[in-house]
């Protein structure tokens, strides 16, 4: 047992031993380069305040909004960007308040169809491991078109934002991160709008809109009548074929 202890202190004298000899030769290096023990004290002390700086740094977002917006309006006239990043922040609230509260009844607006799968599998993954999150204080400062693409029967929009929130990480009610600064961080939202599923290949189920009289899967965006049943859509059907939803989200590091 003693033979033990005596090697384990051993281990760790040869292990401050070694910080010593660094430490000891970093100074001879930086005494040689003409810093001074008060230089090497204030190198320091400005590395720990940049580092302090950057923390608190908004993020910066990259996108092309000057070249991407006029092609965004000449496809949709009525299109307001001001209230697309008011839509955008709201849909980052929510699913964070989600994922914080671990509740499905957050995204239960038909807005959130498309990604409403998503974040229940998140939540239940979260339940199962016992891990937990907490955004607070969430501030937005910045978004950008990021990407703006046309394809068939369909068009994707991604927005970036750069936004901050005190931010805690649990795991079994234990808090494993936490920190009295914000987390400065940039999310990439997508949104979609698809004006016909036949031409986009798209499933119409993973919308969950079906004719409201025989159930059946509504398979075009251009028209208002079930090409079974023949029935018509109520209005509120009609306006929900067209419009732009929030298909997927990720947090960029």
């Amino acid at each position: 047992m003693k033979t033990i202890i005596f090697s384990a202190l051993g281990i760790i004298l040869g292990f401050l031993g070694l910080l010593l000899i660094i430490y000891i030769g970093i100074r001879i290096i930086l005494n040689k380069c003409g810093f001074s023990d008060y230089s090497l004290i204030k190198l320091l002390k400005a590395i720990k305040e940049a580092r302090d700086k950057e923390e608190v740094r908004h993020k910066q977002v990259s996108g092309m909004t000057n070249v991407l917006l006029p092609t965004i309006l000449n496809d949709f006239k009525d299109f307001n960007i001001k209230e697309f990043y008011n839509q955008t922040e709201e849909a980052i609230r929510v699913i964070l308040d989600s994922i914080e509260n671990k509740d499905e009844s957050k995204i239960s607006d038909e807005k959130y169809d498309l990604i409403r799968e998503k974040i229940i599998s998140q939540i239940r993954d979260l339940q199962d491991t016992k891990v937990s999150y907490r955004y607070d204080d969430i501030i937005f400062h910045k978004h950008a078109i990021k990407s703006y693409q046309k394809q068939k029967g369909m068009v994707k929009l991604e927005i970036s934002t750069a936004l901050e929130y005190f931010y805690e990480k649990k795991v079994n009610n234990k808090v494993v991160i936490s920190s009295d600064k914000k987390k400065q961080t940039r999310y990439t939202t997508t949104f979609v709008y698809i004006y016909d599923t036949k031409k986009a290949g798209f499933d119409i189920n993973v919308l969950g809109l079906n004719c409201p009289n025989c159930g059946s899967p509504i398979s075009s965006f251009e028209s208002k009548t079930c090409e079974y049943c023949k029935s018509g859509f109520n209005i509120e059907v009609a306006k929900l074929l067209k419009c732009w939803k929030i298909i997927d989200y990720k947090e960029d590091y």
